[in-house]
């Protein structure tokens, strides 16, 4: 099989993946750091590479997601590009997509939500579709984003799951920084993904009498009775039975294409590390290049990242940890998500017989405080101290914090 290999962005990256899935449908609301994949992708249309792709910018984001709505009930593969305030605009239409069961995606290049003021990155945009039942994933580079896409297409797109699925990454960091990407021939693309089909054949959604229909929705079937429920409940175990699938869509991309951003985590050096260190996006490679060069010192440490954010996977986190002594979770976002998550799992399938390991959570990089090597290894020599000591101090901490002096009854920073 012959490779292309480019130098591209990360939101290059997902306009080639929108490209190579043969999406029909592109719609999104352009700004920082989102727009340079509608630029890339309009290059792509003006260039004639992609004569079929309806690319539309409406008005705003909820317009935006409610096109992608109607383009999934026409059985159209799509992609809808949103970050911060815009996805909260849309928010009523995300429920409803999931809702619904349809087979869509959104691409989140992340940034901060306001306020106070800031265009730089954490993750909290892309957390709060965590209970909108879509299926949720994070990655940490150019070639992530790439591979990440095209296999959530098609999870999503797969009869037993039909849910619709977000794919995130660092804005900025890792939008708009160039890596290596590999990209197989579109021949063989297509045979990984099918053009879509997740419509039942003879449904006509344009000869549907929505008039006629409204006017019925309170006697329709789930209405104020037991199917609303056992409709829900379908929806949700959709979403965990998904990490089976998840896994086995994994396994086949990465034998046809043989990438490693694969399954439901990624789990380095866990074997018979004492301390693991669990996080997602750009400070997964940080904390693999931390491991690495500690464990050619003979330190043993390991690290997973979260490729899956929903399904969680829990399982298959409790049992790479379950040797350890102390689990670390590197939370970029203000909701602690990981170490909420993880703490979860790890209680729930505990080990009565043993005590198992110990959990400390780190929330950083917020609103895009820098993370860097020597950050991380700060926190790592605290982990190994805090084995020592047999216990954790402070189970959830925010660092840094340096005691800002601020008064919520003003409109600006206290002096």
């Amino acid at each position: 099989m012959n490779i292309r290999s480019l130098s591209l962005t990360g939101n290059e990256a997902a306009a080639w993946a929108a490209k190579a899935a043969r999406t029909d449908v592109f719609t999104a609301f352009p700004m920082g750091p989102n727009q340079e994949v509608v630029e890339t992708l309009q290059k792509f249309v003006d260039s004639g590479e992609l004569p079929n792709l309806q690319l539309i910018v409406p008005d705003n984001e909820k317009s935006a997601s409610s096109l992608q709505i109607g383009a999934a009930r026409m059985n159209a593969r799509s992609m809808f590009c949103v970050n911060s305030e815009g996805i909260l605009w849309a928010t009523s239409e995300i429920h409803y997509a999931a809702s619904s069961r349809l087979p869509m995606l959104i691409v989140c290049p992340s940034r901060a939500l306001e306020p106070p003021t800031t265009v730089l990155c954490d993750h909290d945009d892309f957390l709060s579709f965590r209970d909108m039942g879509w299926l949720m994933f994070y990655c940490e580079n150019s070639q992530d984003i790439f591979d990440t896409i095209l296999q959530a297409y098609r999870i999503s797109e797969h009869h037993q799951v039909m849910l619709p699925a977000i794919v995130g990454y660092d804005g900025w960091e890792t939008s708009h920084a160039a890596t290596r990407v590999d990209l197989p021939e579109q021949m063989e693309i297509d045979r990984f993904l099918p053009a879509p089909d997740f419509v039942k054949p003879g449904k006509d959604y344009m000869a549907i009498d929505w008039k006629q229909q409204c006017s019925q929705r309170r006697y329709q079937l789930g209405f104020g009775g037991m199917q609303f429920m056992e409709i829900r409940y379908l929806q949700k175990k959709a979403e965990e039975d998904s990490a089976d699938l998840i896994e086995s869509i994994g396994r086949e991309y990465h034998e046809m294409f043989g990438t490693r951003h694969t399954g439901l985590i990624e789990a380095h050096e866990c074997r018979d590390a004492e301390i693991v260190l669990v996080s997602m996006g750009i400070v997964a490679p940080m904390v693999h290049f931390a491991v690495n060069a500690l464990r050619q010192k003979g330190v043993r440490i390991g690290c997973i990242k979260i490729r899956s954010f929903r399904p969680f996977p829990a399982l298959r986190i409790v049992e790479a940890i379950a040797g350890s002594k102390l689990v670390i979770t590197l939370d970029r976002n203000s909701i602690a998500a990981i170490f909420n998550e993880l703490g979860t799992a790890m209680y729930l399938n505990r080990d009565t017989r043993h005590a198992g390991p110990l959990l400390m959570g780190k929330v950083i990089g917020v609103g895009g405080m820098p993370i860097t090597l020597e950050f991380i290894s700060s926190i790592i020599e605290e982990g190994f101290e805090t084995v020592e000591r047999g216990h954790v101090e402070k189970s959830l901490e925010w660092l840094p914090i340096h005691g800002l002096n601020y008064d919520p009854t003003r409109h600006v920073l206290a002096e």
